[in-house]
């Protein structure tokens, strides 16, 4: 489900469109970097390049957080353990773990 709000960038007030998990990384990184989500949103879309605002947003998002697990992530104390099922086939939903069945039913 995607939610539309009104934001001010670059004094020029217009609407964007994300998931409610974008909004709440979106405030969270205005809040940790002592910026308003239109002062945010404003530089995000200074250095967008080609990209349209909201995929720059996204994309600033995703790449914010994974920078910032990485600085405060333990290093992993074992490998990844070979999957024995197929999640990606659909028969197997009920057994599919709760954060594989939202992202597959989202996209």
């Amino acid at each position: 489900m995607l939610i539309n709000r009104n934001i001010t960038v670059n004094g020029h007030r217009t609407s964007i469109r994300l998931e409610p998990e974008f909004w709440s990384g979106l405030a969270d990184i205005a809040q940790l970097e002592d910026l308003s989500m239109d002062e945010l949103c404003g530089q995000v879309d200074r250095g967008a390049g080609d990209l349209s605002r909201t995929a720059a947003i996204r994309v600033f998002i995703a790449s914010y957080m994974v920078r910032r697990a990485e600085r405060f992530a333990e290093p992993l104390r074992r490998p990844f353990a070979t999957v024995e099922r197929d999640y990606t086939d659909p028969s197997q939903a009920e057994e599919y773990p709760l954060a594989a069945q939202r992202f597959r039913a989202t996209g």
